[in-house]
């Protein structure tokens, strides 16, 4: 009898040793402040201004095409617990419709100025959307996002927060405003007027600093284009003389690749923001840095000088 107590006893206590060392590199849980947002520029803007005041977390991992995103019931779960859920709204993520009723769930679209969809150049393509979603591309958006995200936050915490949020902003809005004096100063004599892309996220780029964008597929990087599309595609590129055409990071580029080998044109990477790559993650590239790069790149093709 004594002889099994002591059996039981010896696995009782080496049970809970197991326990303790599969626990003991798990981190507590945070008692800070649970933000969620569901885009890099949000999660950037949201970041910079919060820094260590509250943990700041994007829904879609790094990699991912927001587009075909999908959600999982751990993101559910995520999106419920946090204080704030921002998205980006606009139709950009139809996944957030069941959050959209939510007390904390803040749709950014409703505060900035929206480029509305020529109803004459609709097509079955995109004819979902009203407006293009992309609207992060536009500094003067991102300012008004900044301005309007701060003086949510600021509600949350105390005088001495509160006034590190404020500062934080002013930092972020002084980066914006030098981004914007940056693009317009390098894109403001350019050889060509036209790009060429995968899909078109950058309208409201092309709308402030004066270019056209042509694309492979709509507003979603999900459209696919038809043969038609590429031959017109490709007499643009030989007529206008472009030499360089554009393709995303995280989505398929056989298509640019195909039409880059039949024109003899370079292919380059410009980057919308909707997301990062998870290489782009760990070198801790921030909106700031992947704009300045986009800049070079459109200066570049378009042959400014």
């Amino acid at each position: 009898m004594k002889k099994a107590i002591s059996i039981i006893a010896f696995f009782t206590i080496l049970a809970m040793a197991v326990v303790l060392f599969l626990d003991k590199d798990k981190k507590p849980a945070s008692d800070k402040i649970q933000v969620t947002v569901s885009t890099f520029a949000l999660y950037d803007v949201s970041h910079k201004l919060l820094q260590n005041l509250a943990d700041v977390n994007m829904i879609i991992p790094f990699g991912q095409d927001i587009h075909s995103y999908e959600m999982t019931p751990q993101d559910r779960i995520r999106i419920e617990k946090s204080k704030f859920f921002i998205y980006n709204g606009a139709g950009l993520e139809p996944w957030t419709k069941s959050f959209q009723s939510n007390k904390n769930a803040i749709d950014m679209s409703r505060y900035v100025k929206l480029r509305k969809i020529d109803s004459s150049h609709k097509d079955s393509s995109h004819e979902h959307y009203t407006y293009d979603p992309h609207y992060w591309l536009d500094t003067d958006n991102m300012i008004i996002v900044t301005k309007k995200l701060r003086d949510i936050f600021i509600k949350e915490f105390p005088e001495d927060a509160s006034k590190q949020i404020i500062q934080n902003s002013y930092y972020y809005i002084k980066m914006l405003e030098n981004l914007n004096k940056r693009f317009k100063k390098q894109l403001s004599s350019c050889e060509h007027d036209t790009i060429i892309v995968s899909h078109n996220a950058f309208g409201y780029l092309a709308a402030k600093y004066g270019f056209n964008v042509i694309s492979l597929s709509g507003l979603s990087s999900d459209d696919m284009p038809s043969a038609k599309d590429l031959a017109r595609l490709s007499d643009i590129i030989v007529e206008k003389g472009i030499s360089v055409i554009f393709r995303e990071p995280y989505v398929s580029d056989a298509l640019i690749q195909s039409l880059a080998s039949e024109t003899d044109t370079m292919v380059e990477v410009l980057q919308p923001l909707a997301n990062i790559t998870k290489f782009e993650s760990l070198q801790m590239r921030d909106y700031e840095l992947m704009m300045n790069l986009n800049v070079k790149k459109l200066s570049f093709a378009l042959e400014c000088k």
